[in-house]
């Protein structure tokens, strides 16, 4: 067997060695034939690679830059679009309504708030509006809110859109009437600086004043409202309206302030409900003339 495997690994050398010397012989090999390796730099190996790496990678964040892009125009076309089809508001304190519809309702003011914190409620439930606070300050008047920064604290604190500002009671008898146009001008232009809409709800006079109701209308001009030529039922004090009364009062106020643009209670409210949750905050009782 093994004999036989050397015989024919002999007849394949012979064979080679014939046609090696077939080719030598015709001139096809005249020398040795040459085999060149070329050393491969494995610096220039990993340059490429990181090369394509960062190609790979700067086109996955610029594909990432250009979505990002067309999002930041397309969210430019838009906003430019709505301020173009959005009609800007006189700035003005009789303003229209906020862009929603919803006011943040302030009700500030003297002991007269006992009667009324109960119709305002009502109606800014009923005409979709927020009543963020009522602030009863007794014996309160033109001059304690405008020597005082109680205003400007609670503008800051509740940040209202409209103010109902009821104030007088305390004042039907004063005489310093100079003095008291200075304090009615000083809490205007709080109002004017904070750009806030306000309704100046005269004093539900129980008797003939000396003087100041002339003086608040003649200053405030059409943001007054005269609530002294309303004939209404009163408390047992004989002096603050009933609550019944209130209610009426405050019927004819919203009417007369929605005419007038400085928010809108077009919906009237009919008989009022048991009162919810509304912030109620009193300040000390002191008479400060």
């Amino acid at each position: 067997m093994t004999s036989k495997k050397t015989n024919s690994t002999r007849k394949i050398g012979v064979y080679f060695l014939l046609v090696f010397s077939l080719f030598f012989t015709l001139g096809l090999i005249d020398s040795p034939i040459k085999i060149e390796l070329k050393q491969v730099s494995l610096n220039k190996f990993i340059s490429e690679s990181t090369k394509i790496k960062k190609t790979i990678t700067l086109n996955k964040y610029e594909r990432k830059l250009k979505k990002l892009s067309s999002h930041i125009s397309d969210t430019l076309n838009y906003n430019k679009t709505a301020q173009n089809s959005y009609t800007k508001k006189p700035n003005t304190l009789q303003a229209v309504y906020t862009e929603n519809g919803i006011e943040r309702v302030l009700l500030i003011g003297d002991s007269q708030l006992e009667g009324l914190r109960s119709p305002v409620s009502a109606y800014c439930e009923k005409n979709n509006h927020t009543l963020v606070a009522t602030i009863i300050w007794y014996g309160s008047s033109t001059k304690t809110w405008a020597l005082t920064d109680t205003l400007q604290y609670f503008l800051e604190t509740y940040k209202p859109t409209v103010v109902l500002f009821a104030i007088g009671l305390n004042e039907l008898f004063v005489r310093d009437l100079e003095s008291r146009e200075a304090y009615i001008k000083t809490i205007m232009k709080i109002f004017e600086t904070n750009g806030i809409r306000y309704s100046w709800i005269g004093p539900a006079a129980w008797t003939k004043d000396k003087g100041i109701i002339d003086v608040m209308k003649k200053n405030v001009g059409e943001n007054f409202f005269s609530s002294h030529e309303i004939i209404m039922e009163r408390c047992n004090d004989g002096r603050h309206p009933s609550h019944k009364a209130a209610k009426l009062w405050f019927d004819n106020v919203a009417e007369t302030i929605t005419a007038d643009g400085i928010i809108n209670f077009s919906t009237k409210v009919e008989s009022l409900p048991k009162m919810k949750f509304s912030r109620t905050i009193i300040l000390s009782i002191k008479s400060a003339k």
